[in-house]
């Protein structure tokens, strides 16, 4: 597998950090200082995610062509997943809409799309930290013509339970078969006893 490099945000000198930060150059220290809550309305820590291999998308509600059809593969990777792996595998969606995508709204999405919300998480943001972790992970093209949310980035991020990136895929047209694999591997490859 290729690790790929990621941007990191520096964090404002007038913010106070968290007491527990994530270890620099974890894939989460993207979302450090953001408040997010997730489609039940409760707030949401990326640390959580430690300890588990995340495959994470972003997406908004409003969207009619890739968002919904990104969502329905990934469905279709958690339900090709074995039980014990499922597990150890967490799905994280980002609204990169703030003001549209509330809780009730990112809900909603989640049951159209018919996903597996005991290893699924939607969340939502303030537009400022939604914006802050779009330009740290390079959701957008530069060009000043983007339209946001339309022209966000497709792409997938695989990361392991230690926070850190092993993957970024290209996500317009979600290769299931190919997810599943590598996600088998990345966990048999964690999994397997140390010399």
């Amino acid at each position: 597998m290729v690790l790929i490099g990621l941007a990191v945000w520096s964090w404002p000198a007038s913010a106070k950090p968290p007491a527990d930060p994530p270890p620099i150059g974890s894939f989460y220290s993207n979302f450090q200082g953001a408040r997010l809550t997730d489609q039940d309305g409760r707030r949401f820590d990326a640390a959580r995610l430690e300890g588990h291999i995340v495959l994470v998308n972003f997406i908004f509600t409003g969207c009619s062509t890739v968002c919904p059809l990104q969502t329905r593969a990934l469905g279709e990777v958690q339900r090709q997943l074995s039980p014990a792996l499922r597990s150890r595998v967490r799905l994280l969606s980002v609204s990169l809409d703030p003001l549209g995508d509330t809780p009730q709204a990112l809900k909603r999405f989640a049951q159209r799309m018919e996903v597996d919300l005991s290893g699924w998480t939607f969340v939502t943001g303030r537009p400022q930290d939604i914006e802050r972790i779009s330009d740290a992970l390079r959701l957008y093209r530069p060009e000043k013509d983007v339209r946001k949310p339309d022209d966000h980035s497709t792409a997938l991020w695989l990361v392991d339970p230690k926070g850190s990136l092993r993957m970024r895929y290209s996500g317009s047209s979600p290769d299931v078969n190919r997810l599943v694999r590598e996600i088998g591997a990345l966990d048999a490859l964690l999994q397997a006893p140390k010399s």
